[in-house]
Protein backbone atom coordinates (compact mmCIF):
# COMPACT_ATOMS: atom_id res chain seq x y z
CA UNK A 1 0.00 0.00 0.00
CA UNK A 2 0.79 3.18 -0.63
CA UNK A 3 0.61 6.39 1.99
CA UNK A 4 1.50 9.24 0.67
CA UNK A 5 4.44 9.82 2.48
CA UNK A 6 7.72 10.07 0.77
CA UNK A 7 9.69 7.35 0.16
CA UNK A 8 12.33 7.10 2.42
CA UNK A 9 16.28 6.41 0.86
CA UNK A 10 19.47 4.89 1.88
CA UNK A 11 21.52 7.54 3.07
CA UNK A 12 24.64 5.98 2.26
CA UNK A 13 23.97 5.77 -1.41
CA UNK A 14 23.45 9.39 -1.79
CA UNK A 15 25.56 11.50 -3.36
CA UNK A 16 26.23 14.69 -1.46
CA UNK A 17 28.79 16.05 -3.14
CA UNK A 18 27.27 18.91 -5.03
CA UNK A 19 24.05 19.22 -2.69
CA UNK A 20 23.63 22.28 -0.48
CA UNK A 21 24.46 21.30 3.36
CA UNK A 22 22.08 22.69 5.78
CA UNK A 23 23.54 22.40 9.11
CA UNK A 24 21.21 22.75 12.36
CA UNK A 25 20.85 25.90 14.51
CA UNK A 26 23.83 26.62 16.89
CA UNK A 27 22.53 26.75 19.85
CA UNK A 28 19.64 24.59 18.63
CA UNK A 29 16.27 25.77 19.90
CA UNK A 30 13.35 23.82 21.02
CA UNK A 31 10.95 23.15 18.73
CA UNK A 32 8.12 23.65 21.45
CA UNK A 33 7.45 26.22 23.96
CA UNK A 34 6.56 23.45 26.38
CA UNK A 35 10.51 22.91 26.96
CA UNK A 36 13.52 25.11 27.73
CA UNK A 37 16.22 22.86 25.94
CA UNK A 38 16.87 20.50 23.50
CA UNK A 39 18.34 17.11 24.40
CA UNK A 40 21.23 16.99 21.86
CA UNK A 41 24.95 17.77 22.40
CA UNK A 42 24.76 20.46 19.03
CA UNK A 43 27.81 18.67 17.60
CA UNK A 44 25.91 15.97 17.38
CA UNK A 45 23.09 17.28 15.49
CA UNK A 46 22.81 16.05 11.16
CA UNK A 47 23.05 18.36 8.37
CA UNK A 48 20.53 18.05 6.18
CA UNK A 49 20.78 18.79 2.09
CA UNK A 50 19.01 20.48 -0.35
CA UNK A 51 18.55 19.56 -3.71
CA UNK A 52 15.78 20.31 -6.24
CA UNK A 53 13.78 18.48 -8.54
CA UNK A 54 14.14 19.00 -12.57
CA UNK A 55 10.75 19.59 -14.33
CA UNK A 56 11.74 18.22 -17.39
CA UNK A 57 12.64 14.97 -16.06
CA UNK A 58 10.59 14.48 -12.98
CA UNK A 59 7.26 15.90 -14.90
CA UNK A 60 6.65 13.44 -17.62
CA UNK A 61 6.49 10.61 -14.56
CA UNK A 62 4.07 12.47 -12.37
CA UNK A 63 2.41 13.03 -15.67
CA UNK A 64 2.12 9.42 -16.41
CA UNK A 65 0.76 8.68 -13.43
CA UNK A 66 -2.33 10.62 -12.98
CA UNK A 67 -5.01 7.96 -13.32
CA UNK A 68 -3.00 5.56 -10.89
CA UNK A 69 -2.79 8.69 -8.27
CA UNK A 70 -4.58 9.05 -5.28
CA UNK A 71 -3.41 12.80 -4.51
CA UNK A 72 -4.68 13.88 -7.62
CA UNK A 73 -7.95 12.02 -7.37
CA UNK A 74 -7.91 13.31 -3.98
CA UNK A 75 -8.96 10.01 -2.53
CA UNK A 76 -6.37 10.78 0.02
CA UNK A 77 -8.17 12.00 3.56
CA UNK A 78 -6.72 13.38 6.61
CA UNK A 79 -3.78 16.19 7.18
CA UNK A 80 -1.27 16.64 4.45
CA UNK A 81 1.45 19.27 5.84
CA UNK A 82 3.40 19.73 2.80
CA UNK A 83 2.00 19.61 -0.69
CA UNK A 84 2.65 16.19 -2.89
CA UNK A 85 5.27 16.06 -5.78
CA UNK A 86 2.04 15.56 -7.83
CA UNK A 87 0.31 18.76 -6.55
CA UNK A 88 3.62 21.14 -7.29
CA UNK A 89 3.61 19.39 -10.84
CA UNK A 90 0.43 19.86 -11.69
CA UNK A 91 -0.01 23.63 -9.97
CA UNK A 92 3.83 24.76 -10.48
CA UNK A 93 4.91 22.45 -13.66
CA UNK A 94 7.31 24.73 -14.74
CA UNK A 95 9.32 25.42 -11.41
CA UNK A 96 12.04 23.49 -9.94
CA UNK A 97 10.67 22.22 -6.61
CA UNK A 98 12.73 21.88 -3.05
CA UNK A 99 13.96 17.88 -1.96
CA UNK A 100 14.87 18.48 1.62
CA UNK A 101 17.38 15.85 2.73
CA UNK A 102 16.48 14.57 6.04
CA UNK A 103 18.27 11.75 8.40
CA UNK A 104 15.65 10.17 10.05
CA UNK A 105 17.81 9.33 13.40
CA UNK A 106 21.12 9.66 14.92
CA UNK A 107 21.47 5.65 14.77
CA UNK A 108 19.93 5.48 10.87
CA UNK A 109 20.99 5.99 7.82
CA UNK A 110 17.50 6.00 6.22
CA UNK A 111 16.61 9.75 4.54
CA UNK A 112 13.33 11.15 4.00
CA UNK A 113 13.27 13.38 1.44
CA UNK A 114 11.25 16.02 2.37
CA UNK A 115 8.99 17.28 -0.48
CA UNK A 116 8.32 14.45 -2.37
CA UNK A 117 5.16 13.39 -0.77
CA UNK A 118 3.17 10.94 -2.96
CA UNK A 119 1.41 8.46 -4.28
CA UNK A 120 2.25 7.28 -7.49
CA UNK A 121 3.13 3.04 -8.16
CA UNK A 122 6.62 2.31 -6.71
CA UNK A 123 8.36 1.82 -9.54
CA UNK A 124 7.49 5.36 -11.05
CA UNK A 125 8.84 6.55 -7.18
CA UNK A 126 12.14 4.62 -8.04
CA UNK A 127 12.27 6.87 -11.19
CA UNK A 128 11.47 9.97 -10.01
CA UNK A 129 14.25 9.95 -7.21
CA UNK A 130 16.95 8.84 -9.62
CA UNK A 131 15.89 12.01 -12.03
CA UNK A 132 17.15 14.28 -8.97
CA UNK A 133 21.18 15.59 -8.08
CA UNK A 134 22.25 13.44 -5.73
CA UNK A 135 19.80 10.42 -5.94
CA UNK A 136 20.82 9.23 -9.03
CA UNK A 137 22.45 6.04 -7.93
CA UNK A 138 20.12 6.09 -4.15
CA UNK A 139 18.27 3.27 -3.13
CA UNK A 140 14.43 3.78 -2.46
CA UNK A 141 14.32 1.44 0.96
CA UNK A 142 10.73 1.58 0.92
CA UNK A 143 7.85 3.66 -1.62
Amino acid sequence: MISGTPPRIDGKTIDYTNLHPQPGDQPPSPFSFLNTRVDIDPDKQLTCYLTFTNPAKVNPIVLSTKDQNNHIRQDVLGPRYCPSIESKVLRFGSRNHQVWLEPEGLDTDVVYPNGLSCTMPEQYQVEMIHTIPGLENATVLRP
